[in-house]
């Protein structure tokens, strides 16, 4: 008999916790987009009414044909002056405060909430957009499990046709994966991230050696020596980087993983001016980088440690949680985010006079991060391209090793 929506259980991930904390950092960087249902009820108000500062504003706007392809959003509420959404005052939500919570439009009541269903039940993540997250504010997930179960109500109302493929599991090109096969590797993934006591490196560096050694049937062992980062190497990074850390607003279709738009790096980005990391105003040669020291306090660590087990557990990685990588090439491709996000720490810092990331820079690099790849797609050949060039261990290691 075949699963329905209904048979599906609700998985929580440990060691997450989340309550709203009123920062309204979550409210800015983005138009708000709304369903015809958000945009009829919200627009149908005169908000004017309730304060001047509304009075000839325009608020609201049609989403271009590209914004809205495969959403359910035709409308966006227009950013301020700001860079916030107009109806964010003194941190509050005005919509909700007028008109309390379901009210507001539907991403909003669903946010920091994320639902993604398998073939072993529906996984709930929160997004570390949200300062909440970030600071593991509140009671832990597994304690909120009634209020998790109407919101997947919302979300599957939102959604509804929100049932991700699958059936083309792989843990490579060419080796086949089942499901259960997967749960059984997420599980000892899962054990080796959670090995504390042991630098971020060295974890993400273990589960991709376990990785492999499942693909080869047999111990994979330690090279004797690490070489220096190769040509290649560094333009996948900066390729990453223009879209995860972009340093201006990107333009149509520039977000995305394009491999067209990579190959044209490859022939002529990489000559001149040089392979670096660009900030709003420097960049910065991987060389520059590599000197400056990376915090592992415990409060960096947690994070970090929060942030890609969760994305783990979710399984927004690999297969129809991200791009359908295998699983191999997905778990590399969220190691090299770990890196960028390492470098753009370090830019942060470098751009604000300071020689070492503090963890408020790490913060921004997480929540950027967070951002970009809930927005970012593969585009034409890109996965063909990432499996072609993230398959390598050797690799993952010379990158981690110089970064």
């Amino acid at each position: 008999m075949p699963t329905t929506d209904t048979d599906l259980v609700l998985h929580l991930p440990d060691d997450i916790n989340y309550e709203c904390t009123g920062c309204g950092k979550c409210c800015g960087g983005w138009s708000v987009p709304m369903t015809q249902d958000d945009y009829e009820r919200i627009s149908a108000v005169d908000w004017s009414e309730y304060d001047s500062r509304y009075q000839m504003q325009d608020l609201f706007r049609e989403l271009k044909p590209y914004e809205s392809s495969g959403t359910p959003y035709g409308y966006a509420i227009k950013e301020g002056g700001d860079g916030h959404c107009p109806f964010l005052k003194d941190n509050l939500c005005f919509i909700h405060s007028k008109h309390g919570s379901t009210f507001k439009p539907s991403i909003c009541q669903l946010f920091p909430y994320c639902f993604n269903e398998t073939p072993s039940g529906i996984y709930a993540t929160v997004s570390f957009v949200s300062m909440g997250v970030v600071n593991n504010s509140g009671k832990p997930l597994t304690e909120q499990r009634d209020y998790l179960e109407s919101k997947l109500k919302e979300f599957k109302t939102l959604f509804p046709d929100h049932h991700p493929n699958w059936s083309n599991l792989k843990l490579a090109v060419d080796k086949p994966l089942t499901w259960d096969e997967y749960l059984e590797i997420e599980k000892e993934m899962l054990a080796i991230w959670s090995e504390r006591d042991k630098s971020l490196d060295l974890r993400f560096l273990a589960i991709s050696d376990m990785l492999l050694e499942k693909f080869k049937g047999v111990p994979v062992a330690p090279p004797s020596s690490v070489g220096p980062m190769k040509n290649v190497d560094k333009q996948l990074l900066v390729a990453l980087y223009k879209i995860y850390f972009p340093h201006k607003k990107l333009g149509r279709g520039e977000g995305d993983f394009n491999a067209g738009r990579f190959t044209y790096q490859m022939m002529f980005e990489g000559i001149f001016p040089g392979l670096r990391l660009r900030s709003p105003t420097k960049s910065y040669s991987f060389e520059e980088l590599e000197k400056i020291e990376f915090p592992e306090d415990k409060d960096v660590e947690d994070l970090i440690y929060r942030y890609f087990r969760s994305r783990i557990f979710g399984k927004l990685y690999f297969g129809a949680g991200f791009g359908q990588l295998s699983l191999i090439t997905g778990f590399h491709h969220l190691l090299l985010t770990y890196v960028l996000l390492k470098e753009n720490s370090k830019i942060v810092a470098l751009s604000r006079g300071a020689s070492v990331p503090s963890y408020l820079d790490v913060v921004v690099a997480v929540r950027t991060l967070e951002k970009r790849l809930g927005e970012t797609s593969l585009g034409g050949y890109a996965a063909a391209i990432l499996e072609l060039l993230l398959f390598s261990h050797g690799r993952m290691r010379r990158i981690l090793t110089h970064t």
